[in-house]
């Protein structure tokens, strides 16, 4: 019992203080995110649970860990393995068990779970969850927003006010969340974030959020994360995570292709020494030529 809790501890103090997921831009963040919580503790449970099992056990009063009940479940519904017509029934019993859970841990998983089923029944839970007492939660809230299907209808104010957020992880997951589902009325205050007293990793999240705007005053340092290298940054950054970060400013050009970056990617090609990066940006390359 206490090697879970012990585990449970350290995941969650990895997500928030890791240097890297609280400083560098979002998307290698929910990446650890999904890679950490989804599978990194499969090891802690050997249950061969159904999810109406998993729900009946977190709904039980006599029930100990239902953290760990809501983790099961999120990874059966990573899976895929719910069907179609018991989602409004899942939904349902996620949303109540979330509202009646007093441990953060529990709540935290219904969130990811709900964020793995994405069905846009599960925002009411994510309303709810937004203005959470405990930071996981209202973290793992809006990594789950960011990977909803596009077109959501839903009140993003909340959302839009945690770019005002002291946690750096939070205001990049905020960005992220923001731009990929092209809320109106945020191109102004993402622009702000791009201010050099703010961390490096805020700045680049934003950067490359004004991509999809075509905002010419994310443009520098656009440039500077296309030419980082191992010695950039004071060598705080591994190659997989400089190759993130560029991956990252490819992925949303492919979202919003700007000819204007046609030349700094050429040179990406030309020079960069990381051979996947220079192959992905091979393929952004011929997108813009187009």
């Amino acid at each position: 019992m206490n090697d879970t809790k012990n585990t449970q501890s350290k995941i969650d103090k990895k997500l928030l203080e890791n240097p890297f997921v609280g400083s560098l831009i979002v998307p290698i963040a929910i990446v650890l995110v999904g890679a950490l919580i989804v599978f990194g503790v499969t090891k802690m449970i050997s249950s061969e649970h159904s999810y109406k099992d998993l729900v009946t056990e977190m709904k039980s009063k006599t029930f100990g860990n239902k953290w760990v009940a809501a983790l099961e479940l999120s990874k059966l519904i990573s899976a895929k393995r719910i069907p179609v017509e018991d989602i409004p029934w899942l939904v349902q019993s996620m949303d109540e068990i979330y509202t009646g859970s007093i441990d953060p841990r529990t709540r935290n998983f219904i969130v990811v779970a709900a964020g793995a089923l994405g069905d846009e029944r599960a925002l009411k839970i994510f309303k709810k969850s937004l203005v959470d007492t405990d930071d996981n939660v209202r973290f793992h809230t809006v990594v789950s927003l960011a990977n909803m299907p596009k077109g959501l209808v839903f009140d993003w104010k909340p959302v839009v006010e945690l770019l005002d957020s002291k946690d750096h992880a939070m205001v990049q997951t905020a960005i992220f969340a923001l731009s990929t589902h092209q809320v109106p009325g945020i191109e102004k205050k993402v622009e702000g974030l791009l201010n050099a007293d703010l961390s490096f990793g805020v700045r680049y999240a934003a950067a490359t959020a004004l991509i999809a705007y075509k905002n010419e005053k994310s443009l520098p340092i656009i440039e500077e994360i296309l030419s980082l290298n191992e010695t950039s940054l004071e060598g705080k950054m591994t190659v997989d995570e400089i190759r993130g970060l560029k991956f990252n400013v490819f992925e949303a050009i492919q979202r919003a292709p700007w000819p204007i970056l046609a030349a700094s990617i050429e040179k990406v090609v030309q020079d960069d020494k990381d051979v996947k990066v220079v192959g992905r940006g091979k393929e952004v390359l011929k997108l813009l030529k187009k």
